[in-house]
């Protein structure tokens, strides 16, 4: 590694030190006695203190020299550490890129597909390291065009240039309400009764602004404008807010396995189903987008096999049930049926 003059004089200073002697210091060096006397004297002059004591027998550090020596050592370490993390980093680096892919997962987008990708990975890809991320769409789309993600797994639709996309399946938006409010037990729930709730949506114009444009589009269609009150961008906090009474949530059926038992999610009619995608930069690698297309074509027929096998269950016709007006005990629900 090379040094700037003022590290390099603190090298040949510190050798001086640990030798007590200018010849055995020099010959440690790889450096000539001369070059390296002329170089201490600089140092001490630039220093403006001693470091040393020397006649023609013995070589001593100053008081001032062993105190500024004791810190040059710490300069010295800390650099000698640092250049090593920064190789060991680049290594690191350069391993992920060749045999490494990370994908960023929607917390909206079904558990199940990610196991289904580390399936494919060892079956297909065992020598590849494969990391899913769960991270925002907007966090996921960044990350991809940066290249800290190969391919992101997220809701679409996505409507940008820079990305090319897979198609996984379609999946069926729900209302998640509490278990209160449903009048007529499981079923169905018209769009249009949601025309006058507080919703709250897994997007917004921010962080998926197609998904969100799309979303309002898909209500504008039956006749309304939707009186959104909450734009969350992860599961975080979803059902929190419906249990407080701020609102009906939209959802992903499958991004509902984990609600609460006082709440209740139905699917909701007159609405399309929304887009499960996997996307990756337009242009990356040959290797990159290999191994991306393998997934997506492997989580696709998994998807039509699930489907097939479902389909007795999925064909079979829920009743429509409707929300009651009947108000919770709680003044956030009184305050956004009021507005």
């Amino acid at each position: 590694m090379s040094l700037t003059p003022p590290l390099q004089k603190l090298v040949f200073a510190l050798a001086v030190a640990r030798e007590l002697h200018f010849g055995r210091a020099a010959r440690r060096l790889n450096i000539s006695q001369p070059y390296l006397s002329r170089t201490i004297l600089e140092y001490e002059s630039e220093l403006r203190f001693a470091l040393f004591r020397r006649n023609r027998r013995v070589v001593e550090v100053t008081g001032a020299g062993r105190a500024f020596l004791k810190h040059g050592r710490d300069i010295l370490a800390d650099i000698d550490s640092a250049y090593g993390r920064a190789v060991e980093e680049g290594r690191l680096t350069s391993r992920q890129n060749a045999s490494s892919l990370v994908i960023g997962c929607s917390a909206f987008v079904a558990p199940r597909l990610r196991c289904q990708a580390r399936s494919i990975q060892r079956l297909r890809f065992p020598a590849l390291h494969l990391e899913l991320r769960v991270a925002s769409s907007s966090e996921t789309f960044e990350s991809i065009g940066s290249g800290v993600f190969h391919a992101g797994l997220t809701l679409g639709p996505l409507d940008r240039d820079d990305l090319a996309q897979f198609l996984i399946r379609f999946e069926r938006l729900h209302a998640v309400f509490p278990r209160a409010q449903c009048a007529n037990g499981s079923g169905e729930i018209a769009l249009t009764d949601l025309r006058t709730r507080p919703l709250i949506v897994p997007c917004s114009e921010r962080t998926h602004p197609a998904l969100h444009r799309w979303l309002v589009e898909q209500c504008a269609k039956v006749g309304f404008k939707p009186n959104i009150v909450e734009e969350v961008p992860s599961s975080d906090g979803v059902f929190d807010l419906v249990q407080d009474g701020v609102g009906i949530a939209i959802l992903p059926g499958e991004a509902c396995d984990a609600m609460p038992p006082d709440l209740q999610c139905s699917p909701i009619s007159n609405l399309e189903p929304v887009q499960v995608v996997l996307a990756y930069r337009q242009g990356a690698p040959i290797q990159v987008q290999k191994v991306v297309t393998e997934i997506a074509n492997s989580l696709r027929h998994f998807e039509q096999k699930r489907k097939i096998s479902s389909r007795a269950v999925r064909s079979a016709k829920r009743p429509v049930v409707s929300i009651t007006s009947k108000r919770p005990r709680t003044n956030s629900w009184r305050a956004s049926n009021t507005a």
